[in-house]
């Protein structure tokens, strides 16, 4: 399948464009899901709900991590 790709981007530089789009997709998710996990254990050790700042973590990946890293603490 793979070398099925790599040839019709040899013969059509479209192609090329969507296996480029797809990698860089891929690239992408994989970095929203670790920003949500850290988003996630720094809201928990800072008393917050780890799910709710995990999901925001998910969608708005590097505004959400300042935002929680600069939040004070709930533990008292």
């Amino acid at each position: 399948m793979i070398h099925d790709l790599i040839l019709a981007a040899q013969t059509q530089p479209e192609a090329a464009g969507f296996i480029l789009r797809g990698i860089k997709g891929i690239f992408v998710a994989i970095g929203s899901i670790i920003a949500a996990i850290i988003c996630a254990i720094i809201a928990g050790f800072k008393g917050r709900s780890a799910i709710g700042w995990g999901i925001l973590g998910l969608f708005f990946s590097i505004i959400t991590l300042i935002v929680v890293i600069v939040i004070p603490s709930k533990k008292d």
